[in-house]
């Protein structure tokens, strides 16, 4: 006797191995279809029944008959999957297939900065470190860190800048610190020169279309100062240049690009080919490898007109390689740049428009505030003119201080000059007449900060501005500032520092009291000790007077001793 569980047998389950899912598959409670038993089966069906592992269930085929449609199986492993091995799929081409298009989210190569997180971070070490004692260590460690691309030159030059402007004390040494790495950075070996195909511009500008690939065959030139080997996505390995530039052409067959990794990289060549910007790169030779080795090359590419989309720098068209070479080493010298970071920072002053409307908007709400509202408003006010003024000064010290370095030309000067004493310059009516023709602004009211400001940079350029070319310059400031010394509607603190500011220069600009600078530690324990020295010298001499007046009227006791005496003589008489 055959045990039976939920209506299906061992023999079931063995044999029907190649027919689960097929059409007339039985329910667990139905009857077992036609063909089966419900017995173990005997060695015979066991045979028969293997035969029909790819029967997809209901009647055997037989010949003469149409052969049975395949099922669509969709489900995936498992047993029931088992028989489909010998399942045929239709052929799914019908056509030619259409040419490759650029999609709009087609793969461009993205910019790495992780160079630049790295300079950064090692830039503030050496800030955070430097002192006037380890000046000279500390500068030459800062010289040495390698200037990969304009990004990181202006990033050098952003944090000495910002360091500079909140330490005002240490002004000089950062400017020494400037002075130092304009020498180090006179060769912008950043500044790639690109050789292009590009048709060069004419004088119809609107009808210029770059990228557009010159007829005549002539070869133009660009410079970029931001040709990196650190991109994240490289493609490759080539086994040569042309290879490279192949693969970057070809855009309907666009390889596919591969992680750099830790990969280490150095430029080959840059060109510019039928609109397409490329960059050739190969991995840098380690100690030890076999120099006969085949070199492999990497390449970056991507269309001119997505240049900016991609982070890539590219300057105006050149049609000699000479004069791209000029352009590109004047607008990229460390001195063009730090010139551009004085003026970004010295026109901040317009900062302080803001904070103006801000405190007229208070003012004509503050009726309305709470108490509590306004003293919260009025200290975030006067935190912020604070930290403005604090900003406008200490950046108004450090130019001053570039200036006296020979960094910054006189020129500039002037210009801050005439900005903070609301004046203008008639440049053409100057170079005619010989003498500087200047007249007042409109809008020449100025601020308590432009009065402090003034007075800060003439006391600290005014011994190197003040002299005799600058006659006629200084004689049309000074007069103005003698007017504004006696005005009485400027207030009394500012009157006071111009009247000062007109007595240092009739000193010659030789200061009262010595300004406070950077000093090493050598110079403060000399400081200490003249201090030290000077308060003994001044104890002495008080008292040895103290000494000498007790001598003379330290007689006080011999004329007490001739008084007793006296007495003395009139009581025995």
């Amino acid at each position: 006797m055959t045990i039976q569980r939920g209506g299906n047998t061992s023999t079931n389950r063995r044999s029907g191995r190649g027919g689960e899912g097929g059409g007339n598959q039985w329910a667990r409670t139905s009857m077992p279809p036609n063909g089966t038993d419900n017995n173990r089966g005997g060695p015979n069906d066991r045979r028969s029944n293997r035969g029909n592992r790819n029967n997809n269930g209901g009647d055997q085929w037989k010949r003469g008959q149409e052969a049975p449609k395949p099922r669509p199986n969709n489900r995936s492993g498992g047993r029931s999957n088992r028989g489909n091995r010998n399942d045929h799929h239709q052929d799914e081409f019908d056509g030619p297939v259409a040419p490759l298009v650029m999609s709009e989210n087609r793969w461009m190569p993205s910019k790495d900065d992780s160079s630049r997180a790295k300079t950064e971070k090692s830039v503030k070490s050496i800030l955070n470190k430097m002192t006037k004692e380890k000046f000279e260590h500390l500068s030459n460690q800062m010289c040495d860190i390698p200037i990969i691309s304009y990004e990181v030159l202006t990033l050098m030059i952003h944090l000495v800048y910002e360091k500079a402007i909140t330490e005002p004390t240490f002004g000089d040494m950062y400017a020494d610190l400037c002075v130092k790495l304009s020498q180090r950075v006179k060769r912008n070996t950043f500044v790639k020169i690109i050789p292009s195909d590009e048709e060069p511009p004419t004088e119809d500008v609107e009808g210029f279309v770059p990228g557009r690939t010159s007829t005549s065959g002539n070869t133009v030139y660009r410079w970029s100062n931001d040709v990196s080997v650190t991109d994240a996505e490289i493609v490759g390995p080539h086994e040569d240049p042309e290879s490279c530039l192949r693969a970057a052409l070809d855009q309907g067959n666009a390889p596919t690009p591969i992680k750099r990794g830790d990969m280490e990289l150095e430029l080959h060549s840059l060109q510019i080919k039928e609109g397409m910007f490329v960059k050739i790169m190969k991995p840098v030779a380690k100690e030890g490898e076999d120099e006969e080795a085949k070199e492999e090359f990497y390449t970056v590419f991507f269309p001119l007109e997505e240049a900016e989309k991609c982070g890539q720098q590219l300057s105006k068209i050149f049609l000699s390689e000479r004069e791209c070479e000029n352009d590109g080493s004047k607008q990229n010298s460390f001195k063009r740049s730090l010139l551009n970071k004085c003026e970004d920072e010295f026109n901040k002053q317009d900062i302080y428009v803001d904070w103006k409307k801000e405190k007229k908007e208070y003012e004509d709400t503050k009726a309305s505030l709470t108490e509590s509202k306004r003293n919260e408003i009025e200290d975030e006010l006067d935190f912020r003119r604070m930290k403005i003024k604090k900003q406008m000064l200490g950046n108004i010290r450090f130019i001053g201080e570039l200036f006296k370095k020979n960094m910054l030309k006189e020129r500039i000067m002037r210009y801050c000059i005439h900005s903070l004493l609301k004046v203008e310059e008639n440049e053409k009516a100057t170079k005619k007449t010989g003498s500087p023709v200047i007249r007042s602004l409109p809008d020449d009211e100025m601020d308590a900060e432009d009065h402090e400001a003034l007075c800060n940079l003439f006391t600290t350029i005014g011994k190197t501005i003040d002299t005799p070319d600058a006659y006629l310059y200084m004689k049309y400031y000074f007069n103005k500032i003698e007017t504004l010394s006696n005005d009485k509607r400027i207030e009394t603190r500012s009157r006071f520092m111009y009247k000062d500011l007109i007595e240092l220069r009739g000193n010659r600009w030789k200061m009262r009291r010595e300004q406070e600078t950077a000093k090493t530690l050598d110079e403060i324990r000399k400081d200490a000790e003249r201090e030290e020295r000077a308060q003994e010298q001044q104890s002495q001499r008080s008292g040895g007077g103290y000494r000498g007046g007790g001598g003379r009227g330290g007689g006080r006791g011999d004329r007490d001793d001739r008084r007793d005496r006296g007495d003395r003589r009139g009581g025995g008489g």
